[in-house]
């Protein structure tokens, strides 16, 4: 039925319209009209939080990597060996038998020759002993890629060779002559004496070639007689010292040809002398002191003596030669003589008056090369093995010997009377017994000996196969990986009670302090100003003075003043949320303040308290490492704080590792515990309660 319907238009014209039944169609004109069916799932308060954390993928990984870290903490010192090098609760600093100490060994993983992380260290510029033929004080077992480059130096040293002996005149007020002598000898002139020396020209600026003499000496009497050797008109007169001095060193006995080899035939020469032998002679080198500014100086670059009855003399004339200027500067003028304490004039020896002798331009070799610590220290080495040892290790069931009667070297008999009885034994072959072995009684073995063995060094030290270790080992000799998981456990268990305590004492003191205000509020804060005023650093020091722990002392303080910022954290909070609408519609209701504080308030500020709050446990181990830098205390406490502190002097060359791992670990925790706070802020944040 069709309906008409009057309006006024804008223009106030009176317009008509007819409306019908078939303008209008009913969209749900056959169905049911009712509520549609929940799509979501009932939930709680920390599930939802749960939820929206684990949408967090940064707080995830730092969960993760916390997690993986706490784990490692607490299993490793469980499932990790616990003797030699693994009993991190005593120091290995000396193992003694010869045995390289275990101490900063480096991290190892790989085989040697890996090249990383295989337990090796670049040596770099280290000397080289040419006589042994391998760098100074490292085993040849131990070395790879050996690359020797060598240097010349104006000065002597053990491991250099060769060189110049420069000899200069230096005291102005003596004769006009400097000498260089050697140790006596008999000499019998029927023998045929040769010297053949070499000397040159000084090249250093400030010095200047001077003459020379090269003599033979005798005293008698207190009078020094000398039978020249070398001058251009040679008349075969000798004379003595004094003699010497009044002639002013007369130009025809001496030259200043000093360029090339030349040699001497000492017995022809001193036969024109009419000498026959020489009782306690010596040969003498005088260089002319020349006026000028230029000091007068020769190079010797060497000086042998020979004669034909030195072969079978042990102490011969050519033992007093110059072969090797920087070996000449070096020696000793007293040698030991055997094992005693005796000792005896060194026939090497030169001596020098008036004169003044430097080394000039000495070859010394240095080298590069890849030193394999591991090898060092548990490879096969040959030691000397005391009986004790022996008896030890027969009565442990690990090999059988019985001493041969005598001392010998005889490898075949000894390894005859050896038997090895177990993989533990660390001998590997028998080569010199020492000693002669006696029957004790008391001791039921024989003892007064000893072997020089080739042993395997692990198998010495108590390991069944060489070890390896992963973070390497400490100052102190213990593996690094179970000392920081060992350390980091109780750092981390005291961290975490602290934290706890702090964060539930804060928590209750800053809801009081801000729920209540007024008065309550003024007299919490100004406690809090007073205790917060005092210097943590003198709280500790006090701490540690009264209760004489320092453990007990450091837990202390941290309790002390610990609670502090968590309680202003949460005062801000309460003032923040205690005026919101529901909180007054709560107390309208009739709500007491105890659910108002613990069940509308507390909640929605747990996210930014819990931030904040979660970070003191690292602050905790930071707390540690400034209290032993500083030397308040805990020192050589297993706390992962104190090794941080203790390793700080680590930084340079391949220890470094002590620093670098901890600092790493320590820098994981920090950045893991501000994502997982982060995290639990946004997943505790009751405003995004619902949200994706």
């Amino acid at each position: 039925m069709d309906k008409k319907f009057k309006y006024i238009d804008s223009e106030n014209n009176i317009q008509e319209v007819t409306i019908d039944k078939s303008d209008f169609e009913f969209v749900q004109e056959n169905k049911d009209i009712h509520d549609l069916k929940l799509q979501g799932k009932p939930t709680t308060f920390f599930k939802d939080a749960m939820r929206r954390f684990v949408k967090t993928k940064p707080a995830v990984v730092g969960g993760i990597i916390l997690g993986f870290i706490i784990l490692c903490a607490i299993f490793l010192p469980i499932v990790m060996p616990n003797y030699g090098c693994y009993d991190v609760s005593t120091t290995h600093l000396l193992n003694g038998g010869g045995i390289k100490s275990e101490v900063s060994l480096p991290p190892k993983i790989f085989d040697s020759g890996f090249g990383w992380w295989d337990g090796t260290i670049k040596k770099t510029g280290i000397a080289y002993d040419q006589a042994n033929e391998q760098p100074v004080g490292y085993e040849a077992r131990t070395v790879s890629n050996l690359e020797k480059f060598e240097y010349y130096e104006d000065f002597e040293g053990k491991y250099g060779s060769g060189g110049y002996l420069n000899l200069t005149y230096k005291n102005e007020t003596a004769a006009k002559y400097g000498d260089l002598y050697s140790q006596v000898y008999n000499y019998d002139f029927k023998h045929d004496y040769k010297i053949e020396y070499r000397f040159e020209n000084p090249t250093a600026s400030g010095y200047k070639a001077t003459s020379y003499r090269i003599s033979l000496i005798t005293l008698n009497a207190g009078v020094k007689t000398y039978y020249p050797l070398t001058g251009k008109d040679l008349d075969y007169v000798s004379f003595s010292e004094e003699a010497d001095k009044g002639l002013g060193f007369v130009k025809d006995l001496y030259t200043s040809d000093q360029q090339g080899t030349k040699t001497i035939d000492v017995s022809e020469t001193m036969k024109k002398y009419g000498v026959e032998n020489l009782q306690k002679g010596r040969i003498n080198i005088d260089i002319l002191r020349e006026d000028g500014p230029d000091k007068s100086s020769i190079y010797v670059k060497n000086l042998l003596i020979s004669s034909k009855s030195d072969v079978n003399e042990e102490d011969n004339v050519s033992l007093r030669s110059i072969k090797d200027a920087n070996n000449n500067m070096i020696q000793e003028q007293k040698i030991q003589i055997g094992t005693t304490i005796d000792k005896k004039d060194n026939p090497a020896y030169w001596t020098t008056k008036n004169g003044s002798r430097s080394c000039l331009n000495v070859r010394f070799v240095r080298c590069n090369f890849i030193y394999d610590i591991y090898e060092d220290c548990y490879g096969i080495k040959e030691m000397t093995i005391p009986a004790y040892k022996i008896t030890e290790w027969t009565n442990s069931g690990y090999l059988t010997f019985t001493p041969n009667k005598v001392p010998t070297n005889d490898t075949k008999l000894l390894n005859s009377l050896y038997q090895s009885l177990s993989d533990a034994n660390p001998i590997i072959k028998v080569k010199e017994q020492i000693g002669t072995p006696k029957w004790s009684v008391n001791e039921k073995a024989y003892t007064g000996y000893s072997l020089v063995c080739e042993v395997s060094q692990y198998k010495y030290l108590g390991y069944s196969s060489a070890p390896r270790y992963f973070f390497g080992t400490d100052s102190f000799g213990r593996d690094f990986l179970k000392t920081i998981a060992t350390s980091l456990r109780l750092s981390l268990v005291i961290a975490f009670g602290v934290a706890g305590i702090n964060i539930i004492f804060g928590l209750v003191w800053g809801s009081i302090s801000g729920y209540f205000g007024g008065w309550t509020d003024i007299l919490m804060e100004r406690f809090c100003d007073i205790l917060g005023g005092l210097p943590s650093v003198a709280i500790i020091t006090l701490s540690i003075f009264y209760l004489h722990n320092d453990m007990l002392a450091f837990v202390l303080s941290m309790f002390l003043t610990g609670w502090m910022g968590v309680a202003g954290r949460t005062r801000t909070q309460f003032y923040r949320f205690k005026n919101r609408e529901y909180v007054l519609a709560s107390r309208t209701l009739g709500a007491k303040n105890g659910r108002l504080i613990f069940r509308h308030i507390l909640p929605n500020s747990l996210g930014t308290i819990i931030t904040s709050s979660i970070l003191m446990i690292p602050s905790v181990i930071y707390s540690e490492a400034s209290i032993a830098y500083l030397g308040l205390g805990l020192k050589n406490q297993l706390l992962f704080g104190v090794i941080l502190s203790e390793n700080r002097n680590f930084f340079n060359d391949y220890t470094m590792y002590l620093l670098i791992i901890p600092t790493v670990i320590m820098a994981f925790l920090l950045i893991s515990f501000n994502l997982f706070g982060n995290g639990l802020r946004d997943a505790f944040n009751p405003s995004l309660k619902g949200s994706e």
